[in-house]
Parts: C-alpha cells; structure tokens; sequence
C-alpha cells in the first residue's frame, strides 16, 4: 500500500521541475551534438537535428516514462526522486555513443540496466515496508529528494559519453558544417586534450584562416604529421568524417598515404598558399629542420615578416648550424623567448624531468618545446 505524505504534492511538481530542467540543459548544451550526429548516421544525412527541440521532447518522453512507471510503483514523499532512476537511466544509454564507431557500449550496459532495474524493484519494496512518514517535516522531505537526485544526475553523467575530446571534436563539426574557421580554433583552447579528429580540424581550421604558421603549437599535436589529415586514424561517419573534410580542404588524400605525402604532392601540384603552408607545417611536424630550411629560405628573403613558428625554427637551426646561419629578420620578443629557452635548458641540464615540465609550461606553445620533446 502507497504511503502518501502531506506535501506529496508539491514534491511531485518540484521533483518534475528538477528533472526537466537537468534534462533539458543536459541535452541541449552537453549531448546536442552527439544526439546529432547520431541521428545523422541513422537518417545517413537525410534529416538534421535541432538541438532544441530534441531536448524538449527527449525531456517529455522521459518524463512520460517516470509517470508510467510510478503509476505502478507509487513512491511518492521522500522517495519520488527514485522514480526518476528509470529515466535517468535510458537518458545515460540514449548518450553513451562510442564516435569513432557509432555504437553503444554494449558490455557496459549488460551489467547497468539489470542493476539499475534490480535497485529500482528493492527501492520499491523498501518504500512499501518502512514505517510510516507522514509526520516528516517539509525539510525531511526534501532533502532526501535532492541527495537522490545529485546522485542520479552523477550516475548519468558518469554512464554516459562525458569524453572532453569527444564533445569537442562534435562541437568543431559543428563550426567546419557552417565555415567557421575561428569559431573552431576557440573550442579548448586551454584544453590539453585532443584526438585525432580534432586535431585534423583544427589544423584545417589554421589552413583556411592562413594561421598556421602562427597558431600550430598552440595546440597538441600528437600525430605528427599526420595529424593534417583525416583518414589516417578516425574511423568516423560519412558526414562526420573523411569525405567532408576533404570537400573543405579541396582535395582527397589517397587510401594509406600518409598527411606529409598528400600535401607535399599538392603542394607541387597547386600554386594554393593552403597546401605551401600545410607543407611547411607538416616539415616542422615531422621535425625535418634542414627541408624546412630549404623550402622556406626564399620567403625569409622575400618577406619582412615571417609567421612565428617559422622564425622559432630558423632560430633554432642557426642555433644547430652557427657555421651557415640563415639570414632573416627575427622579432625581438622570439629573439629573447628562445634565449630565455636556452637557459632554462642549460639551468636543468642534469634533470630532463624537470626542464621537462618547465619548458612545457612556459614555453608549450613554442616549436622549441615540441622540437626537444
């Protein structure tokens, strides 16, 4: 038999209120692009979402679920919160979505949902056979209804795809779809996450913008050189994957050819500034100093000012080559940053470890730090 409390009603609507607004915002500003892109992959491209108006009626569904099941179950007081396990529950399954395969995390969810419903039916029964609570105050009603629901609301959050690199790399989709290059450069850029998809994109980001030279270690870049292109690593959807970033850079990588091969062949084959520059960015990828040098020496004499990294790398090649120095006009401030560089290096020489970590937090951005390490 139910037991029903004097402020069984005003719980109820609160309690409905909570969830709907976490749903809402989880959806809408946590989950929109991946909901997204998952119905893109099941529509293949026929149908678009709208972030919005998914969360509104994801949030409704959900909340239709909690009214039916608790049609049944009948917590009401202190215990309307567990009525929402149920939701909370397919609201974690609807957002678990592995990116890189498009498919649910099967295994996970063969020991989650029998335990989320054996809970359920234990909660259900430890509600029917507890003393009576009608005597509670307002506050002992409550409180237990929001610690329920900061525990549901952790629980979903931790079941779900809650991957930074993951959300950031839908949210730079997002931007490439609509051509905004900038937009992408400023998703986690204090971040020192990535993967390969996003590093792709924002190095395809830096191409379009004409920032490469300036802007490249700003960012991990943890594939190399390969790292310029899409195909290499990912394993991701038609729409969300290789052809569409190559339809933005204007041309297609050969099957296995690696990011250095594929721009270099464009870069002979096309006048394009996009492939000069992705070329000399794949050389400093790839750490080839001397090619570098020797693509790059005709645009030192040509040019009054060259982009940063380029002047970071000369500078560090005149410093490993003091007998044929390359003549260019070096920036005071790049000038006395890689001087500073050097004496932090020769200050920890007997602890690469710490000058490690040092020249990373100082110097991270620089093509000096990822050049020694």
């Amino acid at each position: 038999m139910s037991k029903r409390t004097r402020y069984d009603k005003s719980m109820q609507w609160l309690c409905a209120a909570v969830f709907a607004l976490f749903s809402f915002i989880y959806i809408y500003v946590f989950q929109g692009e991946l909901l997204a892109l998952m119905q893109d992959y099941l529509s293949r491209g026929v149908t678009n979402s709208n972030a919005f108006l998914a969360a509104i009626i994801i949030t409704a569904l959900l909340m239709l679920l909690q009214w039916g099941v608790n049609r049944l179950s009948k917590l009401h007081g202190r215990w309307e919160a567990v009525s929402y396990l149920p939701s909370c529950t397919l609201l974690a399954l609807l957002t678990d979505v592995n990116t890189d395969t498009m498919l649910y995390s099967l295994s996970k969810w063969l020991w989650a949902v029998p335990v989320c419903v054996l809970l359920y039916i234990l909660l259900v029964w430890v509600n029917r056979n507890v003393s009576d609570i009608n005597k509670k105050s307002y506050f002992g009603v409550l409180w237990p209804n929001l610690l329920t629901f900061n525990i549901l609301f952790v629980l979903t959050a931790q079941l779900s795809n809650s991957a930074s690199t993951s959300h950031m790399e839908l949210a730079a989709w997002h931007y490439v779809h609509d051509d905004k290059y900038e937009d992408v450069l400023s998703i986690g850029r204090r971040s020192d996450d990535s993967n390969a998809a996003l590093t792709s994109l924002r190095n395809l980001a830096m191409a379009k913008t004409g920032q490469l030279g300036d802007l490249l270690f700003h960012y991990p870049q943890l594939y190399g050189s390969d790292g310029l292109i899409y195909n290499k690593y990912s394993r991701q959807t038609q729409r969300y994957g290789a052809q569409e970033f190559y339809e933005h850079l204007g041309a297609t990588a050969y099957g296995g050819e690696s990011g250095r091969a594929f721009v270099e062949r464009m870069y002979h084959k096309t006048d394009s500034a996009i492939y000069r520059d992705l070329y000399l960015a794949a050389l400093l990828l790839d750490k080839d100093l001397y090619t570098f040098v020797r693509e790059v020496s005709p645009m030192a004499q040509a040019e009054a000012h060259l982009p940063v990294h380029y002047q970071e790398a000369l500078l560090l090649y005149n410093d490993h080559h003091p007998d044929a120095p390359v003549t260019f006009t070096a920036d005071t401030t790049i000038v006395n940053r890689f001087s500073d560089y050097q004496t932090l290096q020769r200050e920890h020489a007997d602890d690469s470890i710490v000058a490690k970590n040092l020249s990373k937090r100082k110097f991270g951005n620089t093509y000096w730090c990822y050049f020694d390490y």
